[in-house]
């Protein structure tokens, strides 16, 4: 199944080089419908380029902290930043509410070549 979400610049970059292999996202209705071997194609909303990647793996958790917690900077292209600082990031895109209604997901990803 192919699924389309869009993506702000900064991150829909990092996907296009390869540096974060795991996207972040609320938990939400449309998010639970992905799964292993799905398809993405991410839009970056500043220039409608597109990319489609493949998910790997999908890990849902109650909150964004337990998330972060469980995940490498490396791999979602954070390093050196600390948690309040992902924190902070992620509540500017997705309120508390819905984080509590919802969960938070971390989707592994592979580019389509």
């Amino acid at each position: 199944m192919l699924h389309k979400m869009g993506l702000y610049e900064e991150p829909f970059q990092s996907i296009v080089a390869g540096k974060k292999v795991i996207e972040i996202r609320l938990n939400d209705e449309k998010r639970q419908a992905v799964q292993v071997d799905d398809l993405i194609e991410f839009t970056n909303l500043s220039t409608d380029e597109q990319v489609i990647v493949r998910v790997l793996e999908r890990q849902a958790f109650n909150d964004f902290q337990s998330l972060y917690e469980n995940v490498s900077l490396e791999q979602i292209d954070c390093i050196g930043w600390t948690m309040n600082d992902l924190l902070k990031a992620t509540y500017t895109i997705y309120s508390r509410e819905s984080e509590k209604q919802f969960g938070a997901l971390a989707l592994t990803i592979e580019r389509n070549l």
